[in-house]
């Protein structure tokens, strides 16, 4: 059997028309903007045919190469922000305005549907997968088969209470598990929900915020928007659905239970059944369960006012302290020990091996490529890559290169993930560790720098490994030691000149609201001299190294201890075609007056002369 290239469907070898979509090799994909069939994505999944348009999202049939399942991707691609060039990957802006756009909706979406993964994790929620790539975003959820819950509930069919509650109970959990993310369904009916077997295979419909108050499974508040909803709604649908399933009738609607429509329900349902189903399915949210959990607990017996007889605060207290005195200090010294002296250690020693893997081909023959392919038959080396990073990128495929200032004593392996949190307590290995791994931005495309290269690494404080070592620019003399970057990727060595070093935030509270922008990855002409200007009010010192609005930057961020949560940023330019790299350190001067988050103030007890500067680079 071989698989439709459209749908992905298996069909016939034989077969020239897909029985399951009638794909027949004519034109394949009718959406504008939309991926050639079989690219390959996030090297998992196997992208067919654009079936239909979701919003900002664009829907493919795929395959998950690891799972071994067809599943729905759904890509970030709304015509007014962006546009594809036939047969190419990569999205590319309208114009600046659209740039902005685009990159803080992607943002926005990433860290959404990371949630929606979260409460994925062992529920009936459809949501797989979701990444970034081609300088766009992309989800994953299940492909529906099966039929819907409307099938199998309702049409003067009636089931007991406790089987409604059994056969309900995924769709319950699912809602738990959106709450405790901070998230809710928005669009729970019989119709969203797939079975098989007599038994909920997934929830499906996912809607945020709600688009209608049509169904009689939507709460009233939908109808006020998205900041009226939250799980207390999911919870009226559930409501709602467990009263179809025992009674045999889809309820009646809100509104019409507003105009004096009642509830009825069999003789055979009890009066602890109904208020239940009426407690979920209350007008009034001040008089529904707060939330799925409550619900939950509510019909599984275990009530808050049980809870709180069973453990009383005082006896909380009580065991808690009796509990934390006989381990407090036992896990406290073994953390010590740990943090203190066995990381620092490892992630020393680690970092010295990963070193001498590089250029580490066996001979030095004029093309290594044919010993390293022997040696990792299984590798899928890329097309043009760095051949004495092999032995790294071997052993994770999402090392992307190097960054090197002897004189700060940094030089480590970069690494690029799907996202911007994946290496922050992980090493090269995957293996958990609070020094993490340089890693650059997931936005960043390394076959050709991007107008902004970033790369995030921890400075732990109580030492100097990983970008510890920067906080040494914070001073001109620092600078003087240290004025050129060397930075690798899988395709190309550069060279960056310090062009500046600031401070910044990473919360909004702490500058009145804002925080400047200094991760974009692209930007046009006019928008990126914005930035430079923005940044030589910033700056500590200027380094007399110049820059002008075809110059490309990489841009080292860490953290710094100038105030809670503050990040030390260090700008380098990069060398120009047949520039000198030589830097005439003589020039740097400090900057008397450099503009400051307003925390930064706050901290030194200082009046801020900027407070009322607008940014004109957002």
């Amino acid at each position: 059997m071989k698989r439709c290239i459209f749908c992905l469907n298996e069909c016939p070898d034989t077969a020239e028309v897909c029985p399951s979509c009638g794909f027949d090799g004519s034109e394949a994909n009718k959406f504008k903007y939309s991926l050639p069939l079989g690219t390959r994505l996030n090297k998992r999944y196997i992208v067919g045919g654009a079936y239909s348009k979701t919003g900002s999202f664009l829907c493919y049939h795929a395959f998950d190469c690891q799972a071994r399942r067809r599943v729905k991707l759904c890509e970030y691609l709304p015509e007014k922000l962006m546009y594809r060039l036939p047969e190419e990957l990569i999205i590319k802006y309208h114009n600046e305005k659209c740039s902005m756009i685009g990159d803080r909706e992607i943002s926005a979406f990433y860290s959404h549907f990371t949630k929606l993964c979260t409460a994925s994790e062992n529920s009936v929620l459809e949501f797989t997968d979701c990444f970034a790539e081609n300088s766009t975003f992309c989800y994953v959820s299940a492909a529906e088969s099966g039929t819907p819950l409307s099938s199998v509930i309702g049409n003067g069919r009636t089931l007991p209470f406790s089987k409604s509650v059994s056969l309900l109970m995924p769709v319950i959990d699912c809602a738990v598990k959106l709450e405790k993310v901070g998230k809710w369904h928005g669009c729970l009916s019989p119709y969203s929900i797939i079975t098989g077997d007599g038994k909920i295979k997934s929830v499906t419909g996912y809607s945020y915020p709600p688009l209608s108050f049509n169904s009689p499974f939507d709460a009233p508040e939908k109808k006020l928007g998205a900041k009226s909803c939250g799980s207390f709604t999911d919870v009226y649908a559930i409501g709602a659905m467990l009263y179809e399933a025992v009674t045999g009738f889809i309820p009646p609607s809100a509104a019409e239970r507003e105009r004096g429509r009642t509830l009825r329900y069999p003789q055979s349902i009890g009066e602890k059944e109904k208020r239940i189903i009426e407690k979920a399915m209350a007008l009034s949210p001040d008089q529904r369960y707060g939330g799925a959990g409550e619900f939950f607990a509510d019909l599984t017996g275990k009530t808050p006012a049980d809870e709180k007889k069973k453990l009383p605060a005082s006896e909380i207290v009580r065991r808690s302290v009796l509990a934390l005195a006989s381990v407090c200090l036992a896990v406290s010294v073994m953390v010590l020990i740990n943090y203190y002296v066995i990381e620092p250690f490892k992630e020393q020693k680690q970092a010295s091996d990963l070193a001498s893997l590089v250029g580490q081909t066996g001979s030095e023959q004029d093309d290594p490529w044919e010993e390293i392919k022997e040696k990792h038959p299984d590798i899928a080396f890329p097309d043009g890559m760095n051949p004495s990073f092999a032995e790294l990128y071997a052993i994770n495929s999402d090392f992307a290169g190097w960054i090197s200032i002897p004189e700060l004593n940094i030089n480590y392996s970069v690494v690029k993930g799907t996202d911007n949190d994946t290496y922050l307590r992980r090493d090269i290995y995957g293996k958990k560790t609070s020094y993490g791994v340089p890693f650059f931005d997931f936005k960043n495309s390394l076959r050709e720098l991007d107008r902004n290269t970033i790369i995030y690494g921890h400075n732990m404080r109580h030492d100097d490994k990983i970008f510890g070592t920067l906080e040494q620019y914070k001073t001109v003399d620092g600078f003087k030691k240290a004025p050129l970057i060397g930075m690798s990727t899988l395709y190309g060595d550069y060279t960056f000149k310090v062009y500046a070093v600031f401070i910044s935030n990473s919360k909004k509270s702490d500058d009145n609201g804002h925080i400047f922008n200094y991760v974009f990855t692209e930007a046009g002409n006019e928008r990126f001299r914005n930035y430079i200007n923005e940044i030589d009010k910033r700056k500590l010192y200027s380094t007399g190294v110049d820059i002008n609005e075809n110059d490309k930057i990489l841009t080292l961020s860490t953290c710094c201890y100038d105030f809670e949560d503050a990040r030390l940023v260090v700008v380098g330019r990069l060398l120009r075609e047949g520039e000198n790299p030589e830097v005439n350190v003589s020039l740097a001067q400090t900057n008397p007056n450099p503009k400051f988050p307003q925390a930064y103030y706050d901290a030194k007890k200082l009046d801020n002369p900027y407070k009322d500067d607008p940014d004109l680079f957002f």
